[in-house]
């Protein structure tokens, strides 16, 4: 069942008198329970496709729809409230904030949502404890290791028990072993929940835990495969 259904997406910049268009009538479905990959080098327009489908940014025209809900049809309140209710965001850099514990990052979009604190903090324990960090719960980012980090900006994503967790380079920081850590945590929570994941990357190596890859340069899709046997999660 498609979860995402994109036709003829397009996004035009203009600086000044220029025209740059960064994707270039991308039409591709994404099925509820991927593990779903866009793959293309530094300046091919994947994360300009992420920004678009997430609602972070308007796309120039086509139409994005998802789990039925047309995108371009909602307000700026509208959207906001959708994308806190049915998405979860996962970066390169983390971005954790450095003064919160563990926890309390877990717990942060929770209480923005209107959560109580005590509502928040136990969700967010539970969801630590759930995904194998119950040892790092009260630390600091600066005291974690990078795979841990990420991990829990994974568990931040996943707290609110979105429908879609979009995610950004998220090995892009991390060595090869680490990487390959990060992704079993991630193709367990796939498997376990049937989450489905939105992966933007440049990293062939990671391809081997997609269900579908789509592969694009330019702005435009030069290929898409769904994967016959997509590898399972090793160690979680």
């Amino acid at each position: 069942m498609a979860l995402v259904v994109v036709k003829d997406l397009r996004k035009v910049y203009k600086t000044g008198e220029i025209l740059y268009e960064a994707v270039k009538g991308m039409s591709f479905e994404i099925e509820e329970g991927d593990m779903f990959m866009i793959l293309g080098p530094s300046g091919s327009g994947k994360t300009t496709v992420l920004n678009c489908l997430s609602g972070i940014d308007d796309p120039t025209s086509g139409s994005i729809l998802i789990d039925g809900v047309d995108l371009a049809k909602l307000s700026d309140d509208e959207k906001t409230k959708f994308r806190a209710n049915n998405m979860g965001f996962v970066f390169q850099a983390y971005n954790l904030i450095n003064v919160l514990t563990a926890k309390e990052n877990v717990a942060l979009p929770l209480l923005a949502r209107g959560w109580s604190e005590k509502r928040a903090y136990e969700k967010a324990v539970e969801v630590l404890k759930a995904h194998g960090l119950e040892h790092i719960i009260n630390y600091f980012p600066s005291q974690i290791s990078g795979g841990e980090r990420q991990r829990v900006a994974v568990s931040r994503a996943l707290a609110g028990d979105p429908k879609i967790i979009w995610a950004d380079e998220p090995t892009g920081a991390l060595d090869t072993k680490t990487s390959f850590m990060v992704m079993d945590f991630m193709k367990s929570l796939n498997e376990k929940n049937h989450q489905t994941f939105v992966i933007v990357t440049h990293d062939d190596k990671i391809v081997k835990y997609a269900t579908a890859v789509l592969r694009i340069d330019s702005g435009k899709i030069v290929s898409f495969e769904r994967m016959k046997n997509p590898i399972k999660a090793a160690n979680f």
